[in-house]
């Protein structure tokens, strides 16, 4: 069993603060204020990173098969429902044990606090309902990454497709495997800004390969 799995299979271990019943109502004193919104935000970005969860719905649960639709916002049959399927894990702005739950209102605070810092940012920002994506790298970091794979592998100068960075046999041991499409699409215009990468298109507009190299 790797070491990854092995995380898979263990439980993540939340601070004490997470079984104080008031850590989970926002508090009127602005310093208590600022140090809870700030241990939220650092539950979030480590909870993700433990479980591997690339992208929360409204209200705190794990998202997968994410996708930027519906960015008009017209269809309301769309726009009310999550990007992508709403993983097992419970949300993580619920404690069952304590019976507390962070608030919407609360909960869309924290976000706008993560994406303040660039650790998150918006599936869509036309359509919010659709949920948001979670950085436990930013989006540079797994930039240099990808990259450093590349080189190190020979890569440098092919052509890869979006499944083949994501599950490929070749990057099942690096930290980017699995990666939600909607962030490895930014991460790779990261690299296509850089010159580091160009991207090729099918004639709807969907992402065919990526072709590294300058």
């Amino acid at each position: 069993m790797d070491e990854q799995t092995s995380l898979r299979k263990a439980a993540f271990s939340f601070p004490k603060l997470y079984n104080f019943p008031p850590f989970f109502t926002r508090q009127p004193n602005q310093q208590t204020y600022h140090t809870q919104l700030e241990a939220w935000r650092k539950i979030v970005i480590e909870y993700c990173r433990f479980y591997r969860i690339w992208a929360l719905s409204l209200n705190g649960t794990a998202l997968t098969n994410v996708k930027a639709e519906s960015s008009s916002g017209d269809d309301e049959n769309e726009e009310s429902e999550p990007s992508g399927t709403e993983g097992e894990k419970a949300s993580v702005f619920k404690n069952t044990k304590i019976n507390r739950e962070v608030k919407g209102d609360f909960i869309m605070t924290i976000y706008e606090s993560l994406i303040e810092k660039k650790e998150a940012s918006w599936i869509n920002e036309q359509n919010q309902r659709l949920g948001i994506l979670i950085y436990w790298n930013s989006l540079e970091d797994w930039a240099t990454m990808l990259m450093n794979w590349v080189v190190s592998t020979g890569q440098d100068g092919n052509v890869l497709t979006i499944y083949e960075l994501q599950n490929g046999e070749a990057v099942q041991d690096q930290e980017f495997a699995g990666m939600a499409t909607e962030t490895l699409t930014r991460v790779i215009f990261v690299l296509a800004k850089e010159g580091r990468a160009r991207v090729l298109k099918d004639d709807d507009g969907t992402i065919a390969g990526v072709k590294f190299g300058s």
